[in-house]
């Protein structure tokens, strides 16, 4: 919906869209195109030809598509190579911007970076899937965990299952289905039994801890943003192993994310 210009995130739905909810026919057309766009962004460039092998398709049809693509702006054509446009950038930043989470989050996730000096940022579930929406350095953070607009399985990262945890099971176990309990580390739950007894604790504590299940070495503390009683995002801070242990890791962080997390819900609940 939108209010004075500016696009608003439906807060009451479900973060998982249902299946049930897409259409039953779709143009071929369209998702040859976007195979193709997605094939692009996988080897970064290619040829027509390595398009084509990679793709099963003919050369022809993929040309023909190729050239549709870089007429609208969003492939650019260098030494026979293709490769995706910064057109892809525009979009998406436009899509980012106009998210009411992102706009009340983007301060907070500074703040919770500035006081805890590590790598902050925000995240949402769509359609099974979760992106990093917001993001924010601190003095001694390494790098940015979950570049912005980067996507993840929510079953290892700490961001994704504080949000499951929130879910009616069968939306979780749909999410599941789709998207699957790929291993990344010897830490990752690739059992839905575990994964749904690691829920009960996480809604008993209030938060979810990541020990190296996405990246060795790597840890994560995240709570679920709640509006409405409704999961629609997360927020957290991550950084390494080292400096994630003890009572920083069990107390201080999840107090400081706890904290972040209850701000941006006052702010979801305040009248405009």
């Amino acid at each position: 919906m939108t209010r004075s210009g500016e696009v608003y995130i439906c807060l009451d739905q479900s973060p998982n869209m249902s299946k049930d909810n897409m259409p039953k026919r779709w143009s071929k057309t369209t998702t040859t195109a976007f195979r193709i766009i997605e094939s692009i962004d996988e080897l970064n460039d290619a040829s027509v030809t390595e398009l084509a092998a990679s793709l099963d398709l003919a050369a022809s049809t993929v040309h023909n598509h190729l050239g549709a693509l870089q007429r609208l702006g969003y492939v650019v054509k260098e030494d026979g190579n293709y490769h995706l446009s910064l057109r892809f950038l525009n979009v998406g930043m436009s899509v980012r911007n106009k998210q009411t989470l992102t706009r009340i989050s983007q301060p907070v996730v500074d703040d919770l970076a500035r006081e805890t000096g590590e790598a902050a940022w925000a995240a949402t579930l769509e359609d099974g899937w979760v992106y990093f929406i917001c993001n924010a350095r601190g003095e001694d953070a390494i790098q940015a965990y979950g570049d912005l607009g980067s996507r993840r399985r929510p079953h290892a990262i700490a961001a994704g299952k504080s949000i499951l945890a929130q879910l009616p099971d069968e939306d979780v176990i749909e999410i599941i289905d789709e998207t699957g309990l790929t291993p990344y580390t010897e830490n990752t739950v690739t059992s839905r039994a575990a994964l749904f007894e690691e829920f009960e604790s996480i809604r008993e504590r209030g938060f979810a801890f990541n020990r190296g299940e996405r990246l060795e070495g790597g840890r994560a503390v995240a709570c679920a943003i709640l509006h409405e009683g409704e999961p629609i995002g997360s927020i957290g801070v991550s950084g390494p192993a080292h400096r994630f242990q003890s009572e920083r890791f069990e107390v201080t962080l999840p107090d400081a994310v706890s904290g972040a997390k209850n701000i941006i819900e006052l702010e979801l609940s305040s009248p405009s």
